[in-house]
């Protein structure tokens, strides 16, 4: 099958939402039943939407209907699209201010995202922000399903799926470094340098082996052929809730270097000096979807985070981050 142009423009937003009623559901009986639709009504527009993509998107069997390959790819683009409608529905119904929705790590909610809230001039214009933190698999879903306008992050690009990575566009921010951090009555605290080896003598608070902070503790031991360390404690949080960990058992922990001016309770703390142990550094960038990057509003954004950036320190080289090809 080729895709048909007459097909697509024939198409409307309930075509669009039967792919997600399928993954749900796994009947078109039930999908049917929910739509208020006769199961022939149904199965006549999943193959509207196949004559249309040119590309099968349901199997259909005895025990029921699930998505093909192809299915599930056009369920995570469409999620985006109808998310955007939705997201326009509402704004039209109140009319300005625009609505900027941000997805973001814990971090940048207390340093960087206050300072571009700054430049953006928030509180002068008609402008509104709703701002969600999490970690970092979670904030770029949410982009993909168009939970977000953008992710103001931290990426592992190795992990982005592939066939998502020509519907972003990424522009770097800054970067920062790890810190390796105990208590100041910790027996290390005194310490001028310490050695990778000694670390691995003590307890540690850290975040799950899938997040960019321990991967990047991890790969600085294996690089010195030691094992990393096997936490006593982890657990998903913010910085804050590691900190408030380290200041209350003698335990040790790795956050970015922007916490200890970021978070109050850092003053604590005392930073470890591990010259041996190179931590590769965090970098952070402002991303969205393509269709989303011409938006005014999104534009100021990413202004207001540059000079942000700018004023912390010297930002990433480049404008343009680009792991793959495409971006303008």
């Amino acid at each position: 099958m080729t895709p048909s142009a007459l097909y697509l423009d024939r198409l409307r937003l309930r075509h669009l939402r039967l792919l997600e009623l399928i993954e749900r559901n796994g009947s078109l009986r039930v999908v049917a039943d929910e739509l208020h639709l006769t199961q022939p009504a149904i199965s006549q527009m999943v193959k509207d939407l196949e004559t249309a993509f040119g590309v099968a998107l349901v199997d259909r069997s005895a025990r029921g209907a699930s998505l093909t390959a192809a299915g599930r790819h056009a369920l995570q683009r469409t999620r985006s699209g109808l998310a955007t409608f939705e997201h326009l529905a509402r704004e039209l119904t109140t009319v300005p201010p625009a609505l900027i929705r941000i997805g973001t790590n814990p971090t940048l909610s207390y340093d960087l995202l206050p300072r571009a809230m700054q430049e953006l001039k928030l509180l002068e214009n008609d402008m509104r922000v709703q701002i969600v933190a999490g970690v970092v698999p979670a904030m770029m879903q949410g982009l993909l399903d168009g939970s977000f306008d953008c992710y103001v992050g931290r990426i592992d690009w190795d992990l982005v799926p592939a066939d998502t990575l020509p519907f972003l566009r990424a522009t770097p921010l800054t970067g920062t470094d790890l810190t390796l951090a105990c208590s100041r009555r910790h027996p290390l605290a005194g310490r001028r340098e310490v050695s990778a080896r000694e670390l691995l003598d003590w307890p540690w608070a850290l975040t799950s082996p899938d997040t960019n902070n321990r991967m990047s503790l991890d790969n600085s031991f294996r690089n010195l052929g030691l094992f990393p360390p096997d936490p006593k404690i982890e657990m998903v949080g913010d910085p804050n809730a590691f900190i408030s960990m380290a200041t209350q058992i003698d335990i040790l922990i790795c956050i970015p270097r922007i916490a200890f001016r970021a978070i109050s309770g850092a003053a604590d703390l005392v930073p470890l000096a591990v010259p041996e142990l190179k931590l590769s550094p965090i970098l952070t960038h402002f991303v969205t979807l393509a269709e989303m990057d011409a938006l005014p509003q999104i534009g100021l954004l990413r202004a207001a985070l540059q000079r942000a950036a700018t004023n912390e320190g010297p930002p990433v080289d480049g404008q343009i981050a680009a792991p793959f090809s495409g971006q303008d």
